[in-house]
């Protein structure tokens, strides 16, 4: 290869390599060693040493987390070493999430560096975890045998497969599910954020499932109730990203509550009393979100449960998807259900209510009227009739 070749070859080499590896003008790369620690929920220690023969004049630490950036200047000694301490209720972090950190700074020189990025998973270390993988599942839990785990990760496979024939994605991805020993134990992890009936929690984006269950003989039970639902929500995410943010709750919570295994069997007698009761909740009002009251969240969602198995019964899993869709395209909760089906939700109530409960809405309420309309007999007629018979008894004695 003559000169002139080699030389051409070897800038083409260097452009692809600095395309592909750019560097700001200037700028830098620092080796540093560091041990960060963190306590869930309270505060996250960084300890380290920036390995350079002069410390630097400026030196900042960069913290990301769900694509938002922090970040916070750090004091160095003459030795280059430094120390960060951060309280989480300052800087709350969403737990378990992947936080990517690094340092940026300036040297004595006046050069900018940066140094290699690393990240930690912001899990909740207040409990020693044991972890049982069986793909695409990873548990973990405090209490139990290995058998305890593997239900779990049985379970989990077998909403899996019920809900991939509704909505098929690619399994590409690793969920971890952990198994609390209490509803109380888990709401902690949201600072109590969530209501107090809340014994399960989904991060569909984040892949990660928490339920609680309690000792005793129906854990099984408790697992076939929580894992499936949690897991529909994280399905329907990875089924369409940009519809699950606007999917009215009816719908998203009611396909997570029809695919247990072994739903809540208060759920029926909630229904019919509620019926009978008429406190049964309007669709339009479960297009914005749940009641927070607990006897009423039940309610919903029974009723969300219980209004799209009857949409799959009746018109099946392909119309839902389609409905998904539409809400793909941010339509509001009614047009995109109306585009769907052809009809509103003020009809979707009538029709499930009449194959529900046998009768319509108007003979319900004629029925329940029923009573009063009597009593409005007796105070509105029984008063004309004796004074018809009174002016009758008055006339024959003028006659007579």
């Amino acid at each position: 290869m003559s000169h002139s070749r080699l030389w051409v070859f070897s800038l083409i080499i260097w452009l692809v390599l600095s395309a592909a590896c750019p560097l700001q003008q200037g700028e830098e790369k620092v080796d540093w060693n560091c041990l960060l620690t963190f306590r869930f929920a309270e505060s996250l220690t960084l300890k380290g040493k920036i390995l350079t023969q002069n410390p630097p004049k400026e030196l900042n630490l960069v913290l990301v987390a769900d694509s938002q950036m922090v970040v916070q200047s750090l004091s160095v000694d003459d030795q280059g070493n430094f120390e960060y301490l951060q309280n989480f209720q300052r800087f709350p972090l969403r737990p378990f999430v992947r936080v990517e950190y690094w340092l940026e700074g300036v040297l004595q020189n006046g050069t900018p560096f940066t140094t290699s990025k690393r990240e930690f998973l912001y899990e909740d270390n207040r409990f020693p975890w044991k972890t049982r993988s069986q793909a695409p599942f990873r548990v973990h839990w405090r209490q139990g045998d290995l058998q305890f785990a593997q239900t779990a990760l049985n379970v989990a496979r077998e909403a899996q497969v019920a809900i991939k024939k509704m909505f098929p994605v690619e399994e590409n991805r690793l969920i971890d599910i952990y198994i609390y020993e209490t509803p109380g134990e888990l709401r902690q992890v949201f600072q109590n954020a969530n209501p107090s009936w809340v014994g399960a929690h989904a991060d569909p984006d984040l892949d990660v499932i928490l339920i609680s269950v309690s000792e005793g003989l129906d854990q099984r039970l408790q697992m076939e109730q929580q894992i499936p639902h949690e897991l529909m929500h994280i399905y329907l995410y990875h089924y369409h990203p940009t519809a699950y943010a606007n999917l009215p709750p009816w719908l998203q919570e009611g396909l997570a509550t029809a695919v247990e295994f072994y739903p809540n069997p208060e759920y029926y007698p909630l229904l019919e009393t509620a019926w009978k009761n008429q406190s049964l909740l309007s669709i339009t009002d479960l297009c914005q979100s749940f009641p927070s009251e607990a006897a009423r969240a039940y309610v919903a969602y029974a009723q969300s449960a219980a209004i799209v198995q009857y949409l799959i019964d009746q018109y099946g899993i392909e119309k839902i998807r389609k409905l998904i869709d539409a809400y793909g395209e941010q339509m509001e909760c009614e047009a995109g259900f109306y585009r769907t089906y052809g009809f509103s939700l003020a009809q979707l109530e009538g029709e499930w209510q009449k194959a529900r409960f046998g009768e319509t809405n108007s003979t319900q309420a004629l029925a329940n009227l029923a009573p009063w309309g009597i009593l409005l007999i007796f105070v509105l007629f029984l008063p004309l009739v004796f004074s018809w018979r009174l002016l009758s008894h008055s006339s024959r004695k003028e006659v007579a």
